[in-house]
């Protein structure tokens, strides 16, 4: 299937996940748009989980964690957004490049991706061996302590598949997964050896996830944020050296993520909102000799804006949210577009309507049954209304069913009517 879309991406010179959505039903720019809105909407939790992750971390290195409520002006968070911010408009929207491809910023992910495998290997080493006698050992005290629910799914099964199904729809239909994936792809060959490599390193990196979090539940006890295991274990042990290794792993990781991301959102909002508003409302704005100025005007414009809204939805979620919960409610709206791409690529019966309808939809559908505590931006997910069955999935997991059935099938009964209207 990814092969298929980047010889598509590169026959048609598409350079976001709007535009081939867009392209794959008549070119709709209505369509791109809308594809375009409930991205920049849907990756706003996720700006703020790599925000609360960066704020949380440094704030336990100056060993100073956070316990209230911290003034906007002394909030680590606010700083990290607006260095970020800064940084990627000066590294990825530097000037305009009609493939949208940056190899330098394709470097630097490739190299943070090594330096998080090599510091949380080391953490997962240093608990499972250096705390520890081993797994056997590890595992055999977390028995002892009542900790056995930790290695089973129990009645949660139903939850798991969701969250499953959620994360390998993440993995392609994030924003900066499409766009390292499908727009920087510079060889199609390059797939044989992600087919291996991918799920390999997805392997070695979640291999002492369990041992993490049983050492961290025995070391440090269940009040300890498990969030944040992973770097005060090492911590409350006195290693410093891998401590810091931690540390710089995870700010890596996060500040790669938001990078990335912000690059191929503003690529997005530029080519599928800016441009089309002004072919139509102001054609003379297209006439300019210096219509790229302001395209790169708009890609900042675009990347300070969704890391300030990245930040009023950490500071709405406040510390209570788990990292995890934040990032779900991302996965859930990336998931909306799926059934689009895949109808795009085996479906010939499907049309813009249909799209647009499964669109709007399962947006709504995703309002609904996702409910937050602390208003739109709070990615705190509350109990789901009634009507649907729970089956043991949490209410996050159930608005993804909400969403994943809801899209695809609004999308197809539109598309079906469209078409025996138009025979008719």
């Amino acid at each position: 299937m990814l092969r298929r879309i980047i010889r598509i991406s590169k026959r048609n010179r598409i350079t976001s996940m709007a535009d081939f959505i867009s392209a794959r039903y008549g070119k709709s720019s209505v369509l791109g748009g809308l594809v375009t809105v409930i991205a920049a909407i849907g990756i706003v939790p996720y700006i703020a989980l790599q925000l609360k992750a960066v704020s949380a971390t440094f704030e336990i290195i100056r060993g100073q964690p956070t316990t209230g409520h911290v003034p906007m002006f002394q909030d680590t968070a606010l700083y990290v957004a607006l260095l970020l911010a800064g940084f990627t408009i000066l590294f990825g929207t530097r000037h305009l490049d009609a493939t949208e491809r940056h190899e330098g910023m394709v470097a630097a992910i490739a190299f943070e991706s090594v330096v998080k495998l090599v510091a949380f290997v080391a953490a997962g080493i240093f608990v499972t061996f250096g705390l520890y006698g081993g797994f056997g050992d590890l595992f055999s005290q977390a028995a002892q302590a009542n900790l056995s629910t930790l290695f089973t799914l129990g009645t949660e099964t139903g939850t798991w598949a969701w969250l499953i199904v959620l994360a390998a729809l993440a993995s392609v239909l994030l924003p900066r997964q499409w766009q390292v994936g499908v727009v920087e792809n510079v060889d199609e060959r390059h797939l044989k050896r992600a087919m291996w490599l991918f799920p390999l390193y997805l392997l070695v990196i979640n291999i002492f996830v369990l041992p993490i979090a049983a050492g961290g539940l025995l070391r440090l006890g269940p009040s300890a944020n498990p969030d944040t295991y992973v770097l005060t274990l090492p911590m409350d042990a006195g290693q410093g050296a891998l401590t810091l290794l931690v540390f710089i792993g995870g700010l890596s990781a996060a500040t790669g993520m938001i990078i990335v991301e912000m690059v191929a959102l503003s690529t997005m909002v530029s080519n599928s909102l800016v441009m089309p508003t002004l072919l139509r409302g102001a054609p003379k704005f297209v006439q300019r000799r210096d219509l790229g100025k302001l395209i790169l005007l708009a890609r900042r414009a675009t990347i300070v804006l969704v890391m300030l809204l990245g930040y009023a939805s950490f500071r709405f979620a406040g510390e209570g949210s788990a990292l995890v919960s934040i990032g779900l409610v991302s996965f859930a709206a990336m998931a909306q577009f799926a059934p689009a791409v895949l109808g795009g690529l085996f479906w010939k019966g499907g049309t813009r309507d249909g799209a647009l309808v499964g669109l709007v939809g399962g947006s709504w559908c995703g309002r609904t049954h996702c409910c937050c505590r602390r208003g739109c931006l709070a990615p705190s997910c509350v109990t789901v209304r009634s009507g649907f069955p729970r089956c043991g999935r949490s209410s996050c997991s159930a608005s993804a069913g909400w969403t994943a059935s809801a899209t695809p099938c609004s999308g197809a009964c539109s598309s079906t009517s469209v078409r025996t209207f138009a025979f008719r």
